[in-house]
């Protein structure tokens, strides 16, 4: 049976190569969003998922952890972002940011839990060369 999480050094590895892929997709959002290029926000978006995947299935992260490390370096620019957007842009279109890294998040959660349960439902299934 495999241990839920592991670690050591590939854990820690696989933290922070997530905190620097969730920087990178975060900031070519932010390039996206005031650029107008709305289309690479489609695909930021599958982005997450795709790295949250990755996390978990070469580094063997828990889902939450992986999620939480893509999603970490966006936070403080969110913290500095949404307060100075309310006064230009008003109040509703400044939540675009919060919102943004809720379903950053949610994406890369998703990813990351489907990976653990394909990973899961196949490491339980028996050898058919034993069999």
């Amino acid at each position: 049976m495999e241990p839920k999480h592991q670690a050591g050094g590939r854990t820690g590895l696989g933290i922070f190569l997530g905190f620097l892929t969730g920087l990178l997709w975060f900031f070519l959002s932010f390039a996206a969003l005031f650029n107008g290029v709305f289309f690479l926000l489609l695909l930021c978006l599958p982005a997450y998922a795709l790295s949250g995947a990755l996390l978990v299935w070469l580094f063997r992260l828990p889902p939450v952890h992986a999620a939480f490390s893509l999603v970490g370096s966006a936070l403080p620019w969110v913290a500095w972002l949404w307060p100075a957007t309310i006064s230009s842009a008003g109040w509703l279109r400044s939540l675009l940011w919060p919102a943004l890294v809720g379903a950053s998040f949610a994406m890369s959660l998703l990813g990351a839990r489907l990976t653990a349960a394909r990973r899961r439902r196949t490491s339980m299934q028996p050898d058919p060369a034993l069999v």
